[in-house]
């Protein structure tokens, strides 16, 4: 019959589209209706054939049939919470991100648990208060007799919406880039100022171990000598002489003198002494 076996599931929705492709496949094949149980088990494996021999154990296997099968299967793999539970997903059914399409698989896989009977005017109305506002509104405009031309049109309708977005986008202005000096320089602005580096910076002002100076660690020290020996590499620290050259003092440099914009003027030139 070209049927799959059946191992059992813990999906409702699974076994029952097994079932139902079962009774189609006897049908179509006219199996009488004596031979339909003896078919049917041809096809359980693992934990449904397990179940099953356990049903003809508490019954006898001769007095059960097709009709008991099918019963007992429900019973086990397709209970009546779960068709509840279908019935009521189907009375809250929404497109949310899905696609028109997909929303219609949706909608017509749990439409088979109501059964049949449903007005067509009804299941458009339904299929319509579904859909997404924005397709929505531009299928309200006009009335349908047939759920299929509903669908056809919200399909059309949505891939003039899709296509006016991507529209929409591209006329919207690109953000600027920001480059990595902007950026840097951005951040150090925000910065409060330090009155002991005259620097911008967070935190608390750093203090270079080399050099005496705030505004830098020692491993940044642009005056820290390097060994000659390993290009690259900084060498060991070492005791640095450094004078400013204004006033030949240690411990600053000329731009941060004291003594600068007071420079003294040079003595009088001396008076040769003149015989008596």
């Amino acid at each position: 019959m070209g049927m799959e076996h059946f191992v059992g599931t813990v999906d409702p929705t699974a076994a029952y589209d097994w079932k139902l492709s079962l009774q189609r496949k006897l049908e179509n094949i006219d199996c009488p209706p004596e031979f339909k149980l003896r078919l049917a088990m041809q096809y359980l494996r693992g934990d449904a054939l397990v179940y099953w021999e356990g049903v003809r154990l508490n019954h006898g296997p001769d007095i059960l049939t097709f009709e008991d099968f099918i019963e007992e299967f429900d019973k086990k793999y397709f209970p009546k919470q779960a068709m509840d539970r279908k019935k009521r997903d189907f009375e809250h059914v929404s497109q949310g991100d899905l696609s028109i399409k997909q929303y219609e698989v949706k909608f017509n896989q749990l439409r088979r648990f109501v059964g049949g009977g449903i007005p067509e005017d009804e299941l458009i109305r339904k299929f319509l208060d579904g859909m997404r506002l924005e397709i929505r509104n531009r299928c309200n405009i006009v009335t349908y007799y047939r759920l299929g031309d509903l669908v056809e049109k919200a399909v059309e309708q949505e891939a003039c919406w899709i296509e006016e977005q991507k529209l929409l986008k591209s006329a919207q202005p690109k953000p600027e880039r920001t480059t990595e000096s902007q950026r840097r320089t951005g951040d150090q602005s925000e910065a409060p100022y330090c009155s002991r580096c005259h620097r911008h910076h967070m935190g608390e002002c750093a203090k270079c171990f080399e050099c005496g100076r705030f505004g830098h660690i020692a491993k940044f020290c642009r005056v820290r000598p390097v060994d000659a020996t390993s290009a690259g590499h900084i060498a060991a620290p070492a005791a640095i002489n450094m004078n400013c050259y204004n006033c030949n003092q240690p411990d600053h440099i000329s731009r941060e003198c004291p003594t600068r914009g007071h420079a003294t003027l040079p003595p009088p030139p001396k008076r040769q002494a003149t015989d008596p």
